[in-house]
Parts: C-alpha cells; structure tokens; sequence
C-alpha cells in the first residue's frame, strides 16, 4: 500500500505535467484505454471472456461513471491548486463513504465515528480559507471531485466480493473509457513527441500504482492497509515541492492532518468492529 502511494501521487503530478496541455478528459481517456488494453488480456488468461462483461449492468456503470468524474475533476483541479491541497481534499472520500453507508448499505455508524465524520469535513475548513482573491475554483472543483470518488469507494463495497479485484477494476476503466469517448473528439490534442516521456511515466506509474492497490488489498484485511493511504500526502507533497515549488502552509498541514486523522481512526475503528463480529460468529 505504500508503494502504490508513493506511485499513485506521482501519476497524478505528472499529469498535473500534462494538463497544461492537454484537457483532463483526453488525460483520463487515455489512462483508463491503455490501463484497459494491459488488464483484459490477463482477464481472459485467468478468468475466461465472460468476466469481461460488468455485471450487474446497472451499478458498474454508476461506479465506472463516478471513478471517471473523480478522476476527471481531479486532474483539473491540480491546474489550480497544489497537488497535495488536492490529495488531500479527496482523503474525503472515506468519510463520505461512512457517512452514507448508512442509508445505502444499511451499516450501522456510532456516535464515534460520526464525529469523527464531523471533524474531518472541519478540517477541510483549514485548507479552503478564501485568499486575498477570493475562493479558488480548484477548491471546488476538489470537493466535488472527492465527494464523487466517495461514492466509488461506496459501490466497491456493495459490489466487494462479486468479482476478483483485477475485474472489478477492469470494469470500472472501460466502462468510464467508453462513456469518455464521446466527448473527447471536442477537446483532443494532438500527442506531442516532447511529451512522449512524460506520457510514459504517467502511464506506467498508473499501472504500477494500482497493480500495487490491488496487491495490498489480497494479502492483508482491508482495514489493516487502509491507514496507510495516507502516506500518499507525503508523496504529493514532495513531488509538488520538488518539481511545482508547491508546500502547503500551516493552516494547510493543520487541515490536512485533522482530515488524514479522521480517516485513520474511522479505519481504525471499522477494524475492531469487523474483528469483534468475527469473533462473534
């Protein structure tokens, strides 16, 4: 998990890298095809053609559309703001997802974890202060972003155990690649040879990173690994550093670690939870 966080964040700076020239739907289109092409044909190997098809229908598309917005939205709000400003406004994923599993997947929260809840949306309170200028769009734009990637990580459990991971994943590319398809004819950019390098990183980052993910998520229990996505702060934080000059100020580091904590304890917390009933039954 660690290394997929060290990986993901680097994907995402270089199509920070790429944005300048290319539109986000053109940078996700081509993500989600190339990401596509690597995985079907292991799919197949492993698992027959059948499992190429998304089942049930209905939802993976939501999901597929919901991962594509999330990603879409993210790699244009890093054109405004700082790439660890961003990662750390999505780390609010996770508090959406338990704030609505709930009313879908009929789970029951405590009064523990909805404060934490409550607490990491105020920390994003820290990082959206309105500058001299007034409110960055980039902030908003990260907001919707997240709250979209939220309910991406919501289908994935309700949808957990009805595919092998690499499956799952492969549905979710292609049915955001085919929808994209239809609107990146308006904004495509000729591919510049200059850019070949930057096109190649972001690529293998991309595969290596999820590769990793997915890794993680079959050799140890969810909420053993998930407190450490956040290490991913670290990661686009230096990488904004070092190649954009970016560091988030005080009041940033504040937001962000209120935010990552909050995570971290409802991780946590869903943890012994899942322990406890297993022990039970």
């Amino acid at each position: 998990m660690i290394l997929s966080m060290v990986f993901l964040p680097t994907k995402d700076g270089f199509a920070k890298i790429l944005g300048v020239y290319y539109s986000p739907l053109e940078v996700i289109w081509a993500q989600f095809w190339l990401m596509y092409l690597v995985l079907a044909p292991f799919i197949i190997w492993r698992f027959g053609l059948g499992m190429l098809w998304p089942r049930p229908f209905g939802v993976q598309v939501i999901r597929g559309v919901s991962a594509a917005v999330g990603i879409g939205l993210f790699y244009w709000a890093v054109l405004y703001i700082p790439l660890a400003n961003t990662t750390a406004i999505y780390f609010l994923a996770p508090l959406v997802v338990t704030a609505l599993s709930p009313f879908v997947l009929q789970e029951k929260v405590g009064i523990r974890r909805w404060t934490a809840v409550v607490v990491g949306f105020l920390g994003v309170f820290f990082i959206l202060r309105p500058d001299i200028d007034g409110f960055n769009v980039g902030y908003g734009i990260s907001l919707v972003g997240g709250f979209s990637i939220g309910i991406f990580y919501l289908l994935n459990r309700k949808l957990a155990g009805d595919s092998p991971p690499v499956v799952a994943l492969a549905h979710c590319v292609v049915i955001g690649a085919v929808l994209l398809s239809f609107a990146v004819p308006a904004v495509w950019v000729e591919p510049r040879v200059t850019d070949a390098m930057n096109i190649v990183y972001f690529v293998l980052f991309a595969i290596l990173g999820q590769g990793l993910l997915m890794a993680a998520f079959a050799y140890a229990p969810a909420a053993t690994i998930a407190p450490f996505q956040y290490f991913g702060i670290v990661s686009a934080t230096a990488f904004g550093y070092i190649v954009f000059g970016e560091m988030p100020d005080a009041w940033t580091w504040v937001g962000i670690a209120v935010i990552c904590g909050s995570g971290i304890y409802i991780a946590v917390r869903e943890g012994r939870g899942k322990a406890v009933e297993q022990e039970a039954a």
